[in-house]
């Protein structure tokens, strides 16, 4: 008796080890909470006027850009280094002018080659929907390896080399069903594709809108596209 009840203790102690330290984080197709599309689509785009000279970063991020898309949209900004990521809240920046939120946190990435992004946690986290500054430059509005940042290497595998391709592409459109899946890889392209023309890169933009368009015509986000492309300018 004595021997079996070892042998139970030894494989429960052997289950208790085997389990992760850490919590695990959400998986990367988790739907996104109003708080996330809040910061995403109402904060991000927001029109901001600032007038900072030379601050360190940690008022900026606590202070000057959570009371600048306070009085642009009335809602509330949370911003902060992502937990072990090193970010030097001491550096300082300049920050002048009229810009939309997403186009200051680029600028405040580019110079030390950082990146940001927006947090998606667990229902009624307080973090959920922050953004997360990190020393990860691919990082831009998405953690590496989510969202439209997940999307860029598959388009690079799917890219054709030759025009003999351009007709696997036309079968693909045809069989390719509407789907959730396809309105959320949409919508991630021209999540993509708005930041690539916030960042002026018209062609890059371009080249984003009409994959949607070819990809996934049917959906909301490829008549989104088009009425952007006409703006960008065919």
């Amino acid at each position: 008796m004595t021997r079996l009840l070892c042998a139970g203790a030894l494989a429960v102690a052997a289950v208790v080890l085997a389990l992760p330290s850490q919590v695990p984080t959400l998986a990367a197709d988790t739907p996104e909470s109003p708080r996330v599309k809040a910061t995403r689509e109402k904060m991000l785009p927001a029109k901001l006027k600032l007038d900072i000279d030379k601050k360190m970063l940690r008022a900026i991020i606590t202070d000057d850009l959570p009371a600048a898309v306070k009085e642009a949209t009335m809602l509330t900004l949370r911003i902060e280094p992502a937990p072990g990521a090193g970010v030097t809240l001491t550096s300082s920046f300049e920050l002048k002018g009229e810009m939309t939120l997403e186009q200051a946190l680029n600028k405040l990435c580019e110079d030390k080659a950082w990146g940001w992004y927006v947090n998606v946690a667990k229902p009624g986290d307080q973090k959920d929907g922050a953004i997360f500054l990190t020393t990860n430059s691919k990082e831009r509005g998405y953690k590496e390896g989510t969202g439209s940042g997940a999307g860029k290497e598959v388009a690079k595998k799917d890219e054709p080399k030759a025009k003999g391709k351009e007709k696997e592409k036309e079968v693909a459109k045809k069989d390719e069903p509407k789907s959730p899946d396809g309105e959320r890889a949409a919508a991630d392209l021209l999540t993509k594709a708005r930041i690539q023309n916030n960042l002026n890169q018209a062609d890059r933009a371009k080249a984003t809108l009409n994959e949607i368009i070819e990809k996934y015509p049917d959906t909301k986000a490829a008549a989104d596209a088009k009425k952007l492309l006409e703006k960008i300018g065919k």
